[in-house]
């Protein structure tokens, strides 16, 4: 059986195939495993997903949404002047996912396991369900995140874990942080507790980022300053794109180095 495993992420969407020989393969996007779970509707009313996405955002911030996912409990996500729901932006991103699953088989997966939070409650995963169903994706299995971690550490990676113990799952992501305790069942694994926060992630840590060097360059150019964190127009949306792209690079570059640069649009000067 040909199994298609999604894990759909706050920032970005990781897909891999399980083969019937039991062997794994990750979808590509151009030519890498991470997919941004980012989206942008064209003048056309066409939605882009992934880096598309990500390169329109440049002609008009203003019909891009970065991470969608953010969005599950409003309703609509607003792209330009047009409101879509939820279930129908996530489905572009999940029929890229279907559309890539299709071409590296030829053919279509026999299974579908789909990740979520383990906080997310039945209007979520219903949502999500729904999303995956319009993506051509037919009734996925629902996994909850740490499940599908606990498993990959015993089933891939042949840890030993005897029936009975635990595992104390760690998940800090784009969007959120959550700590979640699972117990090994002869059928898989139990989410015995799980706690989390909803506004701690990799994005908090980018804006947490921003406000210090607001705090430190915001003082001698205000007005440039300002302008730059609350755009008023296309150009500056861009340039607040460009500040935000540019904190994440930095902020990932200190995992390979001590320091990094940042460099501020409008005000010319590096942080």
């Amino acid at each position: 059986m040909r199994v298609l495993g999604i894990d759909f992420g706050t920032s970005n969407t990781v897909s891999m195939l399980r083969m019937p020989d039991g062997r794994l393969r990750p979808l590509l996007f151009d030519g890498g495993t991470l997919m941004p779970t980012a989206v942008y509707l064209t003048a056309e009313g066409q939605l882009l997903v992934g880096r598309d996405a990500e390169r329109h955002a440049r002609v008009d911030p203003s019909r891009f949404e970065p991470n969608p996912k953010r969005r599950i409990d409003d309703g609509t996500v607003l792209l330009g002047d047009r409101e879509l729901p939820v279930p129908q932006v996530f489905a572009a991103v999940l029929g890229q996912v279907a559309a890539e699953a299709r071409r590296q088989l030829n053919g279509t997966p026999e299974k579908v396991h789909l990740t979520h939070p383990a906080r997310w409650g039945e209007q979520r995963r219903r949502l999500l369900a729904e999303a995956a169903r319009q993506a051509g994706l037919g009734n996925p299995q629902l996994i909850a995140e740490p499940v599908a971690a606990a498993s990959y550490f015993t089933a891939i990676l042949r840890a030993a874990v005897p029936v009975g113990r635990s595992l104390a799952i760690y998940d800090l992501g784009g969007g959120t942080f959550d700590a979640t305790v699972v117990r090994r069942t002869p059928q898989g694994f139990q989410v015995l507790s799980e706690e989390g926060l909803a506004d701690v992630g990799g994005l908090d840590f980018d804006h947490a980022i921003v406000e210090h060097i607001g705090a430190t360059f915001g003082t001698s150019h205000p007005e440039q300053w300002s302008a730059l964190v609350n755009p008023s127009d296309a150009n500056a949306r861009r340039q607040r794109r460009m500040l935000y792209e540019d904190v994440r690079a930095a902020k990932e570059m200190l995992s390979r180095t001590s320091s990094a640069d940042i460099h501020l649009p409008g005000l010319e000067v590096d942080a």
